[in-house]
């Protein structure tokens, strides 16, 4: 049964170990590194589920992994504001002619460089 069990998840634990490779070499990247991590072959091999045990760290690098985290959340958030903004087709949007006077549009496609939108009613002026 072991045997099988070890095809069975053979992708998942390269994958976690690729996984905490990938996070070691982030940390130490930022100058910080977890005292103790590793991965839980026990569990993987009992119950199918490969676990990556990030250890018990002290609160000074708890405190600088947080601040890397913060970091990347931070630069994230400002690269999602500074992305244009395109209405969802079929969703209602309100244009306005150079008097001021709404005209209600339905969009019909958005992309990267265009909007297309169907006007729902307009009288010339």
């Amino acid at each position: 049964m072991a045997s099988m069990l070890r095809k069975i998840t053979a992708e998942d634990r390269r994958e976690a170990a690729d996984a905490l490779d990938d996070l070691k070499a982030t940390l130490a990247y930022a100058g910080t590194q977890l005292p103790s991590p590793g991965i839980d072959w026990t569990c993987a091999s009992a119950t199918g589920v490969v676990l990556i045990d990030l250890g018990a760290a002290p609160t000074s690098v708890v405190r600088q992994i947080v601040d890397v985290l913060r970091l990347g959340v931070r630069a994230q958030r400002e690269q999602a504001d500074q992305q244009a903004w395109y209405p969802a087709t079929g969703s209602t949007i309100l244009l306005t002619t150079d008097g001021g006077t709404p005209l209600p549009a339905k969009v019909v496609g958005a992309n990267g460089k265009l909007i297309s939108v169907r006007l729902e009613s307009w009288i010339p002026s």
